[in-house]
């Protein structure tokens, strides 16, 4: 996509590709049963909350809280990354080939499938770098490092894509960064668990981060290239590229040998077979959420609704798993959810005016569909 196109969000749903400024429409789903606009709007933001607060809330407990076998006893970490991305490609696959068939369309992929895979490489290393990051730093600073991913989105977006932003984007993008900076230096962000010391689990939960945000940067405008010329589904998108990404997690596991002690690890500990189901769905049925919410009530909308599900999540965290957080620490969390909740509408009035590129914002790594929010898997 050259500088001097516009950026605007496309969904394709049942073959039929729609962007943001689009006026709700009639469609498989929810817009069959007969609502008014504020019902689907509640029940919008009320799945986009429920399925991804519960989801960081499992996130947490799986990667950052011990697991007794059944009598109890014997508090053991579940450590393996990779299957839980294993599991929750394998979940999303399955829940979108479900769709496909209710709805009577074609399994048959769009593009060759060595574009699946690339993308769903990528994909997949920044969902492992995600899980992989809450072994030594808490889960609020994983949430605010994920915000701090739009200078990175800039830069590759520049480097490979050639688009051009506005200094009022780089003004955003600094600050958002400045924010996360204030709260990564002025109080505690490691977890006890996996560091032998408090500063070199930080100094590793963040190169994590880092990497993370590098990969994910690299999924949305390397399959923004992938696939550009095809025309394709969300569902096909989520398809194969989940496929292509569990086909990945799978031969790494057997190859490094993990899955069996996975799976028995799994049998032994009460709750991990659970967590691990339960995250899986939360992903995959949000992500869907997340298509509807956009199609329907367009990006501002969207964007609202995903800071506030951050926020929430962050002061959720921080209760249910004892994060204590400075006051200088609330200070970049509100410079950052602030930023971003202007920055949602500056995006508005972009769009209104057909103007310059608009800078993704939000991210979950279960997500593989050519969105700006390129979703949180996701996210």
């Amino acid at each position: 996509m050259g500088g001097s196109e516009k950026n605007s969000i496309e969904i394709s749903i049942g073959g039929e590709t729609m962007d943001d400024n689009s006026k709700p429409k009639s469609s498989d789903g929810l817009s069959k049963i007969e609502l008014s606009y504020n019902t689907k709007l509640g029940l919008s933001a009320c799945g986009i909350m429920g399925f991804f607060i519960f989801y960081g809330i499992l996130q947490e407990r799986l990667m950052g809280v011990p697991y007794t076998d059944s009598q109890g006893n014997n508090p053991e970490y579940f450590t393996d990354s990779t299957f839980l991305v294993f599991s929750n490609r394998v979940f999303a696959a399955l829940i979108s080939v479900c769709i496909v068939l209710y709805k009577g369309e074609s399994l048959k992929n769009a593009a060759p499938l060595y574009k699946y895979f690339g993308v769903a490489f990528s994909n997949f290393c920044a969902t492992w770098c995600q899980y992989e990051a809450l072994k030594y730093v808490n889960f609020p600073t994983q949430t605010l490092g994920k915000c701090g991913k739009m200078l990175p989105v800039m830069l590759v977006g520049t480097f490979i894509s050639k688009k051009k932003y506005t200094l009022k984007d780089y003004a955003i993008a600094l600050t958002i960064t400045s924010g996360c900076m204030i709260f990564f230096l002025t109080g505690k962000i490691s977890t006890d668990n996996y560091a032998e010391d408090e500063s070199n689990g930080a100094v590793i939960g963040l190169l994590l981060m880092a990497a993370y945000m590098f990969f994910d940067s690299f999924t949305s405008t390397f399959q923004e290239k992938m696939f550009k010329g095809y025309t394709m589904s969300t569902q096909d998108q989520m398809i194969y590229v989940n496929s292509c990404s569990a086909i990945i997690s799978l031969a790494i596991l057997m190859v490094n040998g993990r899955l069996f002690p996975a799976i028995e690890f799994i049998s032994a500990h009460n709750g991990v077979l659970y967590d691990s189901t339960m995250l899986s769905i939360c992903a995959s049925l949000g992500q869907m959420v997340i298509y509807y919410t956009i199609k329907e009530f367009g990006a501002l909308i969207f964007s609202t609704i995903m800071v506030s599900r951050q926020v929430i999540s962050i002061v959720l965290s921080t209760i249910f798993f004892h994060h204590p957080l400075s006051n200088y620490q609330w200070l970049g969390a509100f410079l950052v959810f602030g930023t971003l909740y202007y920055k949602s509408v500056e995006d508005s009035k972009n769009r209104k005016h057909h103007s310059k590129p608009v800078l993704p914002t939000h991210t979950t790594t279960s997500n593989t569909s050519n969105t700006d929010s390129n979703n949180e898997n996701k996210s």
